[in-house]
């Protein structure tokens, strides 16, 4: 069991937009906040989770807290004190889940009051009055971390799927909460321990009588080994990339030259008229942006100023958030109504968009004759599957497997363990000494057991400031 004196640190949260302060956080404390969200509704959710919860219940209801049953909701009026009649709170719906069968492993309580945040707040006062403190953010899936009731690799899912923003973001988080990723890593560490077992067995035994002959047998198998786990992990790797850019959104900006339409294309594209449209070359000096969900996928689109020389100053300024743009984004739209050869021969133009990922947009269709490009549009046109069936395969996100892995924390962590197998193989390629590759080895098992949250080398601090501190209050 983890002592108090470990588990008790200090975490700064930024008061405003200047001051900091610091929060004393302690594992065992019992503490209390409001989650669901901070606005008048009709019902509103306190949750009080810890060691004390049902000694604070007991000074708030009537009822006799030895007679509660577990995982069974029951009414009850609220008081400050429940000897004072005229310190009542509100009527609610209180749920008790005894510890360690609740989400957090300890004692948990969740009151369902009416939706008044003067009633929830007259509720924490009285939880905190009795011993409870407000939590921050992130604290209840802390504790259920701590007891062991989810792995990191869980809790980042839990705060993925909260915070996703759209289908596939859903469907792209729900794929981490069914425990498949933590299964993947503890695969991929029982058959490196396999790996280390047979590569240590003849370290522990080579001033032993045993037959060499088996040695560079081991080394194959090894080897074999090691080269199977690069490519898992690889695929992995690449898999999670893809998932972070779908579940943040990807970013199209919708260039070209002055007067092309662009502003037209973006509103339609939203369906409202978010950019001004005006025959009047230039219109456009800064960047719009605007955001749809297209097959379930988070499209964040920007419509920038025209692309061209030009002595006006502001406009100048809108160009070159235009380029800067265009390197932020996942696809480029660049449209054209008269063709692409002279805006595709300006150097600078072309250089930025060499290793991009483009379509070529032939605008006003309606009243151009010009076939070039990769599709047309005109100005009257309300259907754009076509286009949006053309993005969605340059982006080469229809009909994928889905990853079980998210998040900068772990797509950083896949692409290290990666690297270090792919040590451990180029060590035993290179040098067939056991000490190295086993030493190569024992770094990518650290790294695993890290990812898990198992490492022994983390505090809980450096967990919460990289993980639990990015929730939100009450979860």
């Amino acid at each position: 069991m983890m002592n108090k004196s470990f588990v008790h640190f200090s975490v700064q949260i930024m008061n405003g937009k200047h001051s900091w302060y610091n929060v004393s956080m302690l594992v065992f404390d019992t503490i209390c906040a409001l989650s669901t969200p901070r606005q008048n509704s009709a019902l509103a959710i306190v949750r009080l989770s810890g060691e004390k919860a049902v000694e604070i219940l007991s000074h708030l209801i009537r009822k006799d807290v030895n007679t509660l049953v577990p995982n069974q909701a029951f009414f009850a009026k609220l008081y400050q004190k429940k000897e004072e009649l005229n310190s009542f709170i509100d009527e609610a719906v209180v749920t008790y889940f005894k510890g360690p069968n609740s989400y957090t492993g300890f004692d948990l309580v969740e009151f369902a009051t009416h939706g008044s945040m003067i009633v929830v707040e007259e509720l924490l006062d009285a939880l905190t009055l009795y011993g409870a403190r407000r939590a921050l953010q992130g604290e209840f899936s802390c504790q259920a971390y701590y007891n062991g009731k989810m792995d990191l690799l869980k809790a980042e899912g839990v705060n993925d799927l909260i915070n996703a923003n759209s289908t596939r973001a859903k469907k792209i988080a729900s794929s981490t909460l069914n425990g498949e990723n933590a299964n993947i890593i503890l695969s991929i560490k029982k058959e490196l321990l396999e790996d280390l077992s047979k590569l240590e067995y003849f370290v522990e035994n080579q001033y032993s009588d045993f037959d060499e002959s088996d040695y560079p047998v081991v080394l194959n198998e090894v080897s074999v080994s090691l080269q199977s786990l690069s490519s898992k992990t690889k695929k992995l790797l690449d898999q999670t990339k893809r998932a972070n850019r779908e579940y943040q959104g990807i970013q199209v900006a919708i260039a070209g030259e002055p007067n092309a339409g662009k502003s037209t294309l973006l509103n339609r594209i939203l369906g409202k008229d978010k950019a001004i449209v005006s025959p009047i070359p230039g219109t456009t000096r800064d960047v719009v942006e605007g955001e749809r969900e297209i097959d379930g996928i988070h499209f964040h689109f920007d419509d920038t100023a025209g692309l061209r020389e030009t002595d006006d100053l502001l406009e100048n300024l809108g160009i070159q958030k235009s380029y800067e743009t265009i390197k932020r984004a996942d696809l480029v739209l660049l449209c054209s109504e008269n063709g692409f050869s002279e805006i595709l021969s300006d150097e600078k133009i072309k250089a930025l968009l060499e290793k991009k990922n483009v379509i070529l947009v032939s605008t006003k269709s309606d009243i151009n004759q010009s076939k070039e490009g990769d599709i047309s549009v005109s100005e009257t046109e309300e259907d754009l599957s076509s286009l949006f069936a053309l993005m969605l395969e340059r982006l080469d996100v229809d009909k994928k497997e889905e990853s079980c892995f998210l998040g900068k924390r772990e797509e950083d962590y896949l692409f290290k363990i990666h690297e270090q197998i792919n040590l451990s193989k180029n060590a035993l390629e290179e040098t067939g000494q056991i000490d190295i590759i086993s030493d190569t080895i024992h770094v990518t098992l650290v790294l695993l057991d890290e990812m898990l949250g198992n490492s022994r080398s983390k505090t809980m601090e450096d967990i919460y400031q990289t993980l639990f501190s990015h929730f939100c209050l009450g979860k």
